[in-house]
């Protein structure tokens, strides 16, 4: 073939192999050369035209493709295995889909460039000699050894200049820190590991080259899972660069925030997607849940002070405690089933609602009433189940949030460090769907009171009477708690009749099998208030009308960010459900 000519200098000057042009810089000559064509009437014409020039990631030069001397390693024989270990089931991918592109790219391989022309990294261990023979050896000295055997005498020699790329330094990684080539004692019990965490934009350049390197010079597969976790990008959706300005940096959380918040989020966010959206809006929900935490920690250790922990749980606990143990084994056995798949935003998401709500929200709120009550015996199971769950939770949330778990679990006077503790395991013995129910009624109850004097306008003073009817068995745990709903809902009275024949503004609720009605009259000016009510309604109706116009629109769903769509649908849905809610008070 033709011969390769090379007209550029390492500076992007043309050397003399540029005639004329030798000594100029690249961008001038390339108009020197256009007006030389000119000038000599060979230009036909000159158009725009649109093709990839590659600029370099650090200060955006356009690069030149330059033909050079360089080291290279042959892949396919390293590339046969790697696939075959991963077709075989000893290395996974989580999650799944990126098999196919591993797959993909090994199948596809070429010879790999590993040296670099760079000022700092591990140079690439070559000599040359006086003639320009290469002498590889594992040192300098294994190097003069074979050059002496090949000129017969010492001659001087030349180490390499260019270092390696950095990849195939990162690709011996796995068992070179842990003393490789010697037969150490790490290594043999360390190696292979059982997990690596990263993200796939270095799929092909680290961790390909690690199963391959990992194979070729210890025979065994480095590590048996890979999960694949998505890139950190801006809540835009856009990659965070220093030029957008859009960075938000980890060491400037670490001090507004805490590296706690910070970790949760990005738990929280890490669904298996491409990307997760950062924002500090997230983190700062991040934070406020640490914040809750404390705050929580901090009642439980301010009310359990004269308690003394250990023994076994008390017999005939009351619905809100065996409520509460029955989610404790439920979200012990659902955090460990997300964990185990690497489901860690399922994992986080559900220590968030269990906490939020079901721990702090409900159980604390309901103890109050035992708490500060009259009788020891149900303060002191008040007080062992609020510590109990508190111990639960923290040994839940510690890989999450491992520093502040960690201050408050030393608060409880623990010996060892939190990082020893079991992690917790469902407990059969707690599991009681009866109880979940009934508490669920009860809840629903408290929300469907609070609405009601919301909606009506009930003053905030004002004491309720609520009478149940209905399903017995139902009514009954929700008159177990009767002083906790007269608290929560301001009930003033709370009774049962198997059938009630309500009277003029009189409000209804369902709940399960049982409907509770409130007595108004006399309480608000229903008049009033359903006059008021029906100009809400006018004002929703609108709204929604509007909402659903632009949910309805093509356009919308088609441009629209998908959380936009789905917050656009859950304001709907939550309108929808309001509009019913105020009908019904018009029927009073």
């Amino acid at each position: 073939g033709l011969p390769v000519v090379n007209i550029l200098n390492p500076d992007g000057t043309i050397n003399e192999n540029g005639g004329v042009f030798a000594g100029m810089d690249r961008y001038a000559a390339r108009e020197a050369i256009v007006e030389r064509l000119r000038e000599e009437g060979l230009l036909e014409k000159i158009e725009p035209y649109r093709h990839s020039v590659g600029h370099c990631y650090r200060c955006h030069t356009p690069v030149e493709p330059l033909i050079s001397t360089q080291w290279f390693v042959k892949m396919k024989p390293l590339a046969e295995p790697a696939i075959q270990v991963v077709k075989e089931g000893k290395i996974r991918f989580v999650p799944e889909r990126w098999t196919k592109v591993y797959f993909e790219w090994l199948e596809n391989i070429r010879d790999w460039c590993i040296s670099r022309q760079l000022w700092w990294g591990h140079r690439i261990p070559a000599w040359y000699g006086p003639d320009g023979e290469i002498f590889v050896g594992r040192d300098e000295d294994e190097a003069r050894a074979r050059a002496r055997e090949y000129y017969g005498e010492d001659v001087p020699l030349r180490q390499e200049e260019d270092v390696l790329d950095t990849w195939f330094s990162s690709a011996l990684w796995p068992f070179g820190v842990m003393g490789w080539p010697e037969e150490t004692e790490d290594l043999r019990v360390f190696y292979p590991t059982s997990l690596l965490i990263t993200g796939f934009d270095i799929l092909f350049f680290w961790v390909a080259r690690m199963i391959m390197m990992g194979l070729h010079f210890t025979g065994k597969v480095p590590f048996r899972t890979v999960y694949i976790h998505p890139l950190i990008v801006d809540e835009k959706g856009q990659k965070m660069s220093k030029s957008r300005g859009n960075i938000i940096d980890p060491l400037k959380v670490k001090e507004t925030h805490g590296m706690d918040a910070l970790r949760f989020t990005l738990a929280q966010s890490s669904a298996k997607g491409r990307s997760i959206r950062l924002s500090w809006k997230a983190i700062d929900e991040g934070r406020n849940f640490l914040n809750k935490l404390w705050n929580m920690s901090r009642f439980v250790l301010q009310n359990t002070q004269d308690f003394t922990p250990g023994g076994s749980l008390p017999e005939g606990l009351a619905l809100e405690d065996r409520w509460i143990l029955s989610r404790l084994s439920w979200i012990a056995g659902k955090v460990r089933e997300e964990l185990e798949k690497y489901n860690f935003h399922l994992a986080a998401e559900a220590l968030y609602r269990f906490v939020w709500h079901d721990f702090c929200d409900w159980y604390l709120e309901v103890s109050k009433t035992r708490l500060y009550g009259e009788d020891p015996g149900a303060r002191r199971t008040a007080q062992a189940i609020l510590r109990l769950g508190l111990d639960v939770i923290l040994r839940l949330l510690h890989p999450f949030m491992p520093f502040i778990t960690e201050e408050i679990w030393q608060r409880l006077g623990k010996d060892d460090t939190i990082a020893l503790a079991p992690f917790p395991e469902p407990v059969p013995s707690w599991e009681d769907p009866e109880a979940e129910e009934a508490f669920q009624r009860f809840r629903e109850l408290v929300v469907e009171i609070r609405a009601v004097r919301a909606e009506l306008g009930v003053p905030a003073s004002a004491q309720v009477e609520v009478i149940l009817s209905g399903d017995w068995e139902q009514a009954r745990g929700i008159l177990e708690l009767g002083p906790v709903l007269s608290r929560l809902a301001r009930v003033k009275g709370l009774s049962f009749q198997e059938t009630y024949d309500p009277g003029p503004g009189t409000a209804k609720v369902v709940v399960g099998g049982l409907e509770a009605f409130i007595p108004l009259a006399g309480t608000v000016d229903l008049a009033k208030e359903k006059e008021r009510l029906r100009r809400e309604l006018e004002k929703l109706e609108r709204k929604l009308s509007a909402l659903e116009a632009r949910l309805a629109n093509p356009a919308f769903r088609a441009n629209a960010p998908g959380e936009v769509v789905q917050r656009a649908e859950a304001e709907a849905a939550e309108l929808r459900e309001r509009r019913e809610r105020i009908k019904r008070y018009l029927e009073l």
